[in-house]
């Protein structure tokens, strides 16, 4: 991907040794948001923390729904891996997707049946052909998404392959029937409580601020939503930046910052920080702060900053429960450990999070279903959960419902700041009022019809 934020995207990995990391300053030590989930479901039991009993044997049974057999079912798992623009885009999914089968196929499946996982790689401009082939042999898409996922949209539409998504990124695809997004994304709304946050704690510099977004329509909703959420939380924003979606030389949109006088970024990078940050060094570009989106928490961009010293703070938003604390959260730690047990050698980030978030919910409602297991049961099993927040991974939301019956996005967030020594959870930006979170309900920012009108027109 290439956005921030929504589309989410920016791949590295957060090995486990950065969950040993010290806390200091304003950091906290994090207490688990899951009541009544002390301890880490057994890798066999099916049961997952905060949750509940998600997969156990059953009798399976015969069935005429697409994908499903009677003792297997196939599930889609759509990323862009093999892209030769950003190498590995996403390929968290299919990696955590497989560690999930194994674990619930090891407790019995869904009610008997095997999950059987189809890698539907994209590399990013074959969202149309891979979503195509999903439609000839998988039941459902489950847990992944493509950057540029507006020409599958009308394609999956049409041949009732239902989703539970790892992440949504343009117009249409928020929008798209047969879903339920466990984040709550819609096209009027918009959780940004961060930019409020780093305007009480830098109100001169968020008046000169820079944004941006990769030119292609996918990236350019979403992030032009970020604009319009941001100045909505008191930033003003002098240049929106639109490179191609391919960038090698970052140097001259660094300059354009620089020229600008722009102290408060968010970056028109958002795929890969590396370059972007040895450019701000090259240049001696000094603003008083950068804010990133959570695909961003993760080692390399942490090892950019360390490389880095000149560099201002560095924050990433987030409404994943941080990684550096997954000792914290029974629900984060099980995944840690079933990625560790099932998926050996793979480093772990916030993909993997977002993609078990979706996995949850998804076997949660399958089980529901029973033997009598079709799109329509598990979409309405998902789309009537209440107080979602797959045991604590993900921040909580109210109420989930169907893409296109304008679901409403959780208004809680935190802030983590990236320094030379680790990942350190910012207590005092956050400024929390449940668990580590900041949920205040201004925190959603609604949309007037003449920005969405400007949003549908990119």
């Amino acid at each position: 991907m290439f956005c921030t934020g929504l589309i989410q995207l920016r791949k590295s990995a957060l090995p486990l040794a950065l969950a040993t990391v010290i806390l200091a300053g304003t950091s906290m030590l994090i207490s688990s948001t899951t009541a009544g989930a002390t301890t880490s479901a057994s890798s066999s039991s099916g049961a997952w923390p905060g949750v509940g009993k998600i997969c156990e044997p059953g009798s399976g049974g015969a069935s005429t729904v697409r994908g499903v057999g009677s003792k297997t079912i196939n599930i889609a798992v759509f990323n862009d891996a093999s892209n030769t623009i950003t190498p590995g885009l996403e390929v968290e999914f299919p990696e955590q997707a497989r560690a999930f089968a194994d674990w619930c196929n090891a407790a019995g499946g869904i009610n008997g049946r095997k999950i059987v996982i189809d890698n539907r790689d994209a590399a990013l401009f074959n969202a149309a052909q891979q979503t195509t082939a999903a439609c000839q042999s998988d039941f459902m898409a489950v847990g992944g998404g493509m950057a540029l996922d507006q020409p599958a949209v009308p394609i999956r539409e049409k041949c009732g392959l239902g989703q539970i998504s790892g992440y949504v990124v343009s117009n249409l695809s928020v929008l798209g029937t047969d879903q339920v997004d466990p984040s709550g994304t819609n096209t009027d709304s918009i959780s940004a409580g961060w930019f409020g946050a780093l305007t009480k704690a830098y109100p001169k510099a968020v008046k000169v601020a820079g944004m941006g977004a990769g030119d292609t329509p996918s990236v350019l909703q979403p992030e032009t939503k970020d604009e319009f959420a941001a100045e909505a939380q008191g930033w003003t924003v002098v240049d929106f930046l639109e490179p191609p979606t391919s960038v090698e030389n970052w140097a001259p949109y660094v300059e354009q910052y620089q020229q600008k006088g722009v102290t408060a970024l968010w970056p028109a990078d958002d795929s890969n920080f590396t370059p972007f940050a040895q450019a701000m060094t090259t240049a001696g570009y000094h603003p008083d702060f950068v804010i990133l989106g959570a695909q961003f928490d993760n080692s390399q961009t942490q090892q950019d900053v360390a490389a880095n010293p000149t560099l201002p703070p560095v924050y990433v938003e987030t409404q994943w429960w941080p990684l550096a604390q997954a000792s914290q959260n029974p629900s984060t730690e099980e995944l840690v450990t079933i990625m560790h047990k099932y998926a050996k050698g793979d480093p772990i980030d916030f993909d993997d999070e977002e993609g078990m978030e979706s996995w949850l919910l998804w076997a949660k409602s399958a089980s529901a279903c029973g033997a009598s297991l079709t799109v329509t049961c598990v979409l309405n099993h998902a789309a009537a959960t209440k107080n979602w927040d797959a045991g604590g991974i993900q921040a909580p939301i109210a109420s989930l419902t169907l893409s296109n019956e304008n679901p409403q996005p959780t208004p809680c967030f935190a802030l983590l700041q990236l320094t030379a020594k680790g990942i350190v959870y910012d207590k005092k930006l956050t400024a929390p009022t449940q668990s580590i979170w900041n949920c205040n309900p201004k925190n959603v920012v609604q949309l007037t019809a003449a920005q969405q009108a400007q949003i549908n027109a990119l």
